[in-house]
């Protein structure tokens, strides 16, 4: 018996292993079987799934087929027709290039091929199970191939737990082959979960093809890119600010008609929209970007869903002005030269969208994305000038960057408020402002995270007989016994709305309002399948509605919070808030609907109030168990005493 530690690998261990990087779900399967139908030249694709792809995924297509020999080469590992040399590799213009999909899921999956050329007049049918040698037998069969994937995962049951609901497995699909169809719409493309159609796009525009992936919305609120140079060209069209969403759903790249993701780029689309856009809000496009093969590297990632360019800033650059001009030409941004200059960092900071609680800084010149921890805003060595006024010299005009010394004060001070907040004393009972389910103290008017002078108790009892007051429509003033509360109503109707919310999630299904007419939606397919996925818990807010496929939604009641005419926008953002914290507990998922319904219902900002309005809306306030912060963590309640207002005017 040998005494060696290191052996060589049986293949059926090592074509799991490789599975593993190439077959994560079954959207990965999919994405696999149609970049190979793509690069045989099929102009019609269709899609077949069951049980979320768990139990079946064929995939048919009509391009060109294999002959017995490729048939029987093609679940091998590093089986390939697409590179033969060194050089293919450096200018790799095909989707599938490794030679690992097909043997990777034939061992973990039981595997049937159907195929033929137009060459044979009957095709032939491969059977590939794990672990076990394939075999060819002859059948009748149309000019192209059918694949099907059958009990992904069977024989690895540690993977097959760790796959997500039918319904998240279905959105994952419907997302995928929805960014195939953008990126090709000269070909037909057919998908069905179990016997139901989802969508069947026939070749087409561009234009035709967004409207009838992402609805009818697109129809006029997409605007054309076009821009080509010497080294690429830019096509596509990118939405009007009005139909830009909360998430990053609405966002699709390309490369050479290759989906990615790309931090950098979708920064550079981003920046040129920043001053159009409402507040944690992000633009929607479909863009391709078409560059010669050799200026990029497709061979950095797993499932090839990222690119590495030559020159990254050339690239950036030259989109972020593709867009720019775009938006210029349809009078939404016009143009600003920008001279005499000096840029102290050019670092913006941003929320890590992979992240809850993370921030990354983004280069505004270079497209560039650090950890925030990785770079010194104050002393950074990237800082120099990038506008020079010739006419001034060097009497330059200093232009701050969005992290000068200004922005660091507010930034030190909101933390210290953050801090101030947080903090507490080493006998204090545990307590969390941000989120709903914590263990609440017995005596509130302990707790006086701004520093409040009277407890809680103590200010409900006045309330009644206080007098009210708005500062510019945005704060309530409220005058006690020992001196004054400042009141963000925004803020404050959010938390009376959000706790209501909560006991409505608890205890009991809440009565919608009914509509005066039904209203339908044309919802986008992926949204489908969120929207199931979240259906319980809307209805317990109050909505109503039913869902007619593939993509229609008609709502028949809403909840009584919510204003007449937004019910769908309402809708929508709630799901984008779902989307963007699918990462989290499904106790926090719920919440941050909530804290969607709560914020959108709420009164806003600049919203005139009757004195008696004022009232109730403080005197609910005080009512509820978390009355200092909203539930997204911002204050609500500020107090100045009698004493600090004394100390201001140098009295004491």
């Amino acid at each position: 018996m040998s005494d060696n530690k290191i052996h060589i690998l049986p293949d059926f261990i090592a074509n799991q292993i490789a599975a593993g990087e190439v077959v994560q779900r079954p959207e990965s399967v999919i994405k696999e079987l149609v970049e190979n139908s793509l690069d045989s030249g099929a102009t019609e694709i269709a899609v077949i799934i069951q049980d979320g792809g768990k139990q079946l995924i064929s995939v048919i297509d009509n391009g060109c087929g294999m002959n017995d020999s490729d048939l029987m080469l093609s679940v091998k590992r590093h089986a390939t027709s697409k590179i033969a040399t060194q050089e293919d590799l450096e200018k790799i213009s095909t989707f599938g290039f490794r030679g690992e999909a097909l043997a990777s899921i034939s061992s973990v999956a039981n595997l049937e091929i159907r195929t033929r050329i137009k060459e044979n007049p009957t095709g032939s049918k491969l059977i590939a199970e794990p672990n076990k040698e394939p075999f060819i037998e002859p059948c009748n069969q149309e000019i192209g191939t059918q694949i099907f994937v059958k009990n992904l995962f069977y024989n690895v049951p540690a993977r097959r737990k760790f796959l997500k609901s039918k319904l998240t497995e279905v959105r994952h699909i419907s997302d995928t082959l929805i960014k195939f169809s953008l990126a090709n719409p000269h070909i037909r493309f057919a998908y069905y979960n179990e016997d139901v159609l989802i969508f069947d796009v026939k070749p087409s525009g561009m234009k035709e093809r967004i409207v009838k992936l992402l609805g009818s919305s697109a129809n006029d609120g997409f605007m054309e890119i076009g821009y080509e140079n010497e080294l690429m060209k830019i096509s596509g069209y990118i939405g009007n600010p009005s139909l830009a969403r909360p998430s990053t759903s609405g966002q699709y790249l390309f490369v050479n008609k290759r989906p990615i993701e790309s931090r950098n780029l979708s920064y550079a689309i981003f920046s040129a929209f920043e001053h159009l856009l409402e507040k944690n809000h992000k633009p929607v496009y479909v863009i391709n970007l078409t560059i010669d093969p050799e200026k990029i590297d497709v061979n950095i990632h797993p499932q090839k869903n990222e690119v590495k360019f030559e020159n990254e800033n050339y690239v950036y650059n030259t989109l972020r002005k593709a867009v720019n001009l775009t938006l210029q030409s349809n009078n939404l941004t016009t143009e600003i030269n920008v001279t005499g200059k000096t840029i102290n960092s050019p670092f913006i900071r941003l929320k890590d969208e992979n992240s809850e609680n993370s921030f990354v800084l983004v280069n505004q010149v270079t497209g560039e994305v650090f950890p925030e921890n990785q770079i010194d805003l104050e002393n950074n060595q990237k800082s120099r000038n990038y506008y020079e006024d010739k006419k001034e010299g060097n009497n330059r005009e200093t232009f701050r960057g969005n992290y000068g010394s200004e922005n660091s004060l507010q930034r030190n001070f909101r933390e210290d408020t953050y801090s101030q907040l947080m903090s507490r004393k080493p006998d204090d009972e545990q307590f969390d402002f941000r989120n709903e389910g914590e263990t609440q103290p017995t005596s509130i008017g302990t707790i006086n995270p701004f520093n409040q002078k009277q407890s809680i108790e103590d200010i409900r009892k006045e309330l009644p007989y206080s007098n009210y007051t708005q500062l510019h429509n945005k704060y309530i003033i409220v005058q006690t016994h020992s001196g004054v509360i400042f009141v963000d109503q925004h803020n404050a109707h959010e938390r009376v709305i959000y706790e209501s919310a909560l006991i409505k999630f608890n205890d009991f299904y809440s009565k919608g309002q009914s509509t005066l007419f039904p209203i339908e939606i044309n919802m986008k397919i992926t949204y489908i399948s969120i929207l199931q996925e979240v259906e319980d818990d809307l209805k317990k807010l109050g909505f109503d509605f039913t869902i007619n496929q593939p993509d229609k939604v008609i709502i028949t009641a809403k909840p009584q919070d919510i204003p007449n005419g937004l019910e769908e926008k309402m809708l929508m953002d709630m799901l984008d808030d779902y989307v963007n914290n699918l990462k989290l507990s499904h106790s926090t998922k719920r919440e941050k609907i909530i804290a969607t319904y709560s914020c959108k219902s709420a009164i806003k900002t600049g919203e005139k109030l009757t004195p008696e309005r004022m009232k109730q809306l403080t005197i609910d306030l005080f009512n509820c168990k978390v009355p200092y912060v909203c539930p997204h963590g911002r204050p609500i309640i500020l107090e100045l005493s009698l004493i600090d207002l004394d100390k201001q005017f140098g009295r004491i």
